[in-house]
């Protein structure tokens, strides 16, 4: 990827980011059991699949694209003195980056990093281990973007005592970064750059085809750049607009149901999963998109099984599905 991004305290970063952890104030696990980051590990590596997944497969789509390593990285140090233990335990240290998870079967994983592996250098050059917090960020990030920036990087790492280097060939893919977000609300938003998904939507999705419908959807946005369009015309954004706004924030939504159903299907995922969960999640109380700004559950099942039933009948007949209310990738503003 081309860039880092990194907001702290309390966030989950991934693909290209810091893994915060300092939201897991919990215990300390005993040995032999479970811990606290094994949680946080299997959410990063399902959100980090499927983003990476949906961004290298919609490639031809997105007018921004980056290269892609699929690395959820953490920087140690950061981490909640209450979990302190468990990441000595897992990473023989608490200090440095660690590789809280990987995109499954993505550029890292492939080229043989792992879990627990603590990375040292990128390129030959070593990443400090002296200084402020911040300069030291600032100092990984800028490693990781020149390192990554040609496709290729050689990773240091330390494994179990041992220093090893493994070259990574990254994957072409849409510029967008997806991350969990450690609140217990069903919600998920995209700013253009970043699609965050609540760990309560995370937890509510019945398998991987339903968190992918919902992240798709907001993939949507990014891809059809709706923030710049909103921006561009003035528009508020909140639950509570009303007119011309409403109208525009509506017409957003709907856009990104319909494209969201392609962008699942060229990753793999079945998008008959988005009917499933919109199904179940619209009529619930806890639904974050009760709003006019939002066209209701089931006009939009009814828009994405209209979608759904192109797609079909495009494959039907031999041809890509493409969608016919936008020519993708967006032209440069």
């Amino acid at each position: 990827m081309a860039r880092l991004f990194i907001e702290f305290p309390g966030a989950i970063l991934l693909m290209a980011g810091i893994a915060s952890a300092t939201h897991a104030a919990t215990p300390v696990t005993p040995a032999g059991q479970a811990s606290p980051l094994d949680a946080i590990r299997a959410v990063d590596g399902r959100v980090a699949t499927i983003g990476h997944r949906l961004a290298v497969a919609n490639l031809a789509w997105c007018g921004r694209t980056e290269w892609r390593h699929g690395l959820v990285v953490l920087e140690l140090s950061e981490i909640a003195p209450r979990l302190r233990a468990d990441v000595q335990r897992a990473f023989g240290r608490v200090d440095g980056l660690g590789i809280m998870g990987l995109a499954a079967n993505g550029p890292a994983a492939r080229a043989g990093l792992r879990a627990n592996d603590v990375i040292a250098g990128f390129d030959g050059g070593a990443l400090p281990a002296t200084g402020d917090l911040e300069s030291r960020r600032r100092a990984w990030s800028e490693a990781m973007t020149a390192a990554f920036a040609d496709g290729s990087a050689a990773v240091e790492i330390l494994r179990a005592g041992a220093r090893l280097t493994v070259t990574v060939q990254a994957e072409r893919g849409c510029a967008t970064i997806f991350q969990a977000v450690p609140r217990r609300s069903r919600n998920a938003n995209a700013d253009g750059a970043t699609v965050n998904i609540n760990a309560g939507l995370i937890d509510y999705a019945q398998d991987e085809a339903e968190l992918a419908a919902v992240m798709a959807h907001e993939f949507a946005h990014n891809v059809l750049r709706h923030r710049d369009r909103l921006n561009a015309a003035g528009v508020a954004r909140g639950v509570m607009g009303v007119g011309r706004d409403s109208r525009s924030i509506r017409e957003t939504e709907i856009e990104a149901d319909r494209l969201g159903v392609y962008l699942m299907e060229r990753a793999g995922y079945d998008p008959q999963a988005a009917v499933r969960f919109w199904t179940r999640f619209g009529p619930h109380p806890l639904n974050f998109l009760r709003s006019r700004d939002h066209p209701g559950w089931r006009e939009r099942v009814r828009l994405i099984e209209a979608e759904i039933a192109k797609i079909a009948a495009a494959r039907a007949a031999g041809r890509v599905p493409e969608p016919d209310f936008v020519r993708l990738p967006l032209p440069d503003a």
